[in-house]
């Protein structure tokens, strides 16, 4: 093969056609084949603004493959800088170049604001487009671009209803489902689309995390064997088996097999992501940090391994590096609900009890606009911590409501019970704090702050019995309300969960 690819780059050479701006891409291609890339750096370099004959070939389509080849060969040489400004000339060339929109999208070059400016500058910008053609590029590049802001499935226009069982479509929809959590919907949107093309990158990439998300292990072990059979260069592969490891549990055996997938594909965000959660799941905060920093620096576009690094030092105690990071993240993704809840949580430990409802409230907003706050138990520790705030302002009528919520979509959560207990001992209620603080105590039997708040709760029971036999009257110094509040201070600690 190797023979076969340096005869043509002889021959090229040898008639004079590496002279023409289509031969300099031809030689150049010759040598990204043979693995050459620097050589073809070189080659596409000395002729940096290309130009003339280019065989018969429309000069639009011939300058897009020009700079996407230019853009790919300064990728591999790490010089990501460089390939991002190819691709966006290979784009303004050409607004037909999807290779190079997912280049830019997939590596996360771009934020998600700047994702939007490119499609709009170069749908709207474009003169080689008519009218039906644009609708169609901004349809598909918007569904394309980055979901953490904005989880809610944009319908498909009438006009374009022939492209609902188009499977880049049926990939964007997968994904937007699945980052407002309802992965059952997801999984179902991926076997949909995976009938189309079994092994459609995008597609797995969703599908894999669904299976995760689901526990799905046999699916997930299945698939996994599959793909090395088939691929067993691409990064994807070993990502999934990486994956079915972190599912069961067997913590190295994840990091082997997901560092091979990094290695395959120093640009894949959820392969890093996956990795430093591995080291991560077992304390090892250095080496997780170690791992987030690593994608922070190369996925420019991607907030989310700001935010792990922020959770890594939120729970090492160390509120200002964490808040630091949380912010950065929130330059790149202001949307995001999970991002503005974990900004949220930490204000609410550091008791800065009016930033944490701000963000909280902002976060809950984002998800309400998406109409999935009922989709899983992802959003319990929000309304609990919400919950929280309302108390510590003495809103105990709007914390009811955040707790009770809480409970709807996670009743197993001790957390939630103790929460609710504690309102109602300040409300005075010590019989419904009694009883919700045996409920909590069935699920975590010995939490320290629900067992002193049990017994707060049962002596505030007994001062009522005692006043109503005497017929005191409410407001006297050892009524309930005075009891509870008179220890605020120390019940106050009850801890905030982290997702």
């Amino acid at each position: 093969y190797q023979r076969r690819v340096r005869g043509a780059i002889y021959q090229l050479q040898t008639n004079k056609l590496h002279t023409t701006v289509y031969g300099v891409y031809l030689v150049a291609k010759c040598q990204v084949a043979g693995g050459e890339w620097t050589e073809a750096r070189e080659t596409l370099e000395s002729h940096s603004e290309p130009g003339g004959d280019g065989g018969g070939i429309p000069e639009s389509e011939l300058l897009s493959s020009f700079y996407l080849l230019k853009g790919n060969v300064y990728q591999a040489l790490d010089n990501h800088q460089f390939a991002a400004q190819c691709f966006r000339m290979a784009l303004k060339v050409d607004p037909l170049c999807v290779e190079a929109y997912e280049n830019l999208v997939y590596n996360h070059y771009l934020d998600g604001k700047s994702e939007e400016d490119l499609i709009m500058e170069v749908v709207e910008g474009s003169d080689s487009l008519v009218s039906s053609e644009k609708e169609v590029v901004q349809y598909l590049y918007t569904g394309m671009a980055k979901k953490y802001h904005n989880q809610q499935v944009v319908a498909l226009p009438t006009s374009l209803s022939s492209l609902s069982n188009n499977i880049t479509v049926l990939a964007s929809t997968a994904e937007r489902q699945y980052y407002s959590c309802r992965f059952s919907t997801a999984h179902e949107t991926c076997l949909q689309a995976l009938r189309l093309d079994p092994y459609h990158p995008p597609t797995l990439l969703v599908h894999i995390g669904c299976l995760y998300e689901l526990g799905r292990r046999n699916d997930l072990y299945i698939l996994g064997h599959k793909l090395v059979d088939l691929y067993p260069k691409s990064h994807l592969s070993w990502y999934a088996v990486g994956i079915y490891y972190s599912l069961i549990k067997k913590w190295e055996s994840a990091r082997q097999y997901l560092s091979k997938s990094t290695n395959l594909n120093k640009l894949f965000a959820a392969g890093w992501l996956a990795y430093g959660h591995a080291f991560a799941a077992e304390g090892e905060n250095d080496q997780a940090l170690a791992t987030y920093f690593t994608a922070s620096r190369l996925l420019k576009g991607c907030h989310l391994p700001l935010l792990y690094i922020g959770l890594q030092y939120s729970s090492t105690n160390n509120p200002i590096l964490a808040e630091k990071f949380f912010k950065e993240a929130v330059s790149l993704a202001p949307d995001d609900p999970f991002l503005l809840a974990e900004m949220g949580s930490l204000y609410t430990q550091t008791g800065r009890w009016e930033y944490a409802l701000s963000y909280l409230q902002s976060a809950l907003t984002k998800v309400k606009e998406g109409g999935h706050e009922w989709a899983a138990s992802t959003w319990a520790p929000l309304y609990i911590n919400l919950g929280q705030i309302y108390r510590i302002a003495k809103q105990y009528d709007q914390a009811i409501q955040c707790f009770k919520h809480a409970q709807f979509l996670s009743s197993d959560s001790s957390t939630v019970y103790t929460g609710l207990a504690f309102v109602y001992a300040l409300q005075g209620d010590p019989m419904l704090s009694v009883e919700y603080c045996h409920k909590a105590l069935d699920k975590e039997r010995q939490d320290p702050f629900t067992i002193q708040l049990l017994e707060m709760s049962l002596s505030a029971l007994a001062l009522t019995s005692l006043s109503d036999d005497s017929k005191s009257v409410k407001g006297d110094d050892d009524s309930p309300s005075d009891v509870f509040s008179a220890s605020s201070s120390s019940l106050t600690q009850f801890s905030t969960p982290i997702f």
